[in-house]
């Protein structure tokens, strides 16, 4: 599997670098990449270049504090009543 310390520092070591994103997909082809991710169910996005993105916590699956904000407010309702 591909490991962190190879990650691209251009995109703040968020992102799996090329060469990570060859080695998880298989190959070096952006189309098979996107294809591969979406069969396997990978969450991803595609950069202004066309190349899909995999986030390195998406992999990971560990939580932090941006992530259980989210969930915070998400789960926020409304104590006004109607």
């Amino acid at each position: 599997m591909a490991t962190k310390k190879q990650a691209n520092p251009g995109a703040g070591a968020l992102c799996l670098s090329r060469e990570s994103m060859r080695e998880l997909c298989g190959t070096p082809y952006r189309d098979r990449q996107q294809e591969f991710l979406v069969l396997n169910g990978i969450p991803h996005y595609k950069g202004l270049d066309g190349w899909p993105r995999v986030l390195w916590a998406t992999l990971e699956g560990g939580a932090d504090a941006a992530t259980e904000k989210a969930v915070a407010v998400a789960e926020w309702r409304s104590n006004k009543v109607a």
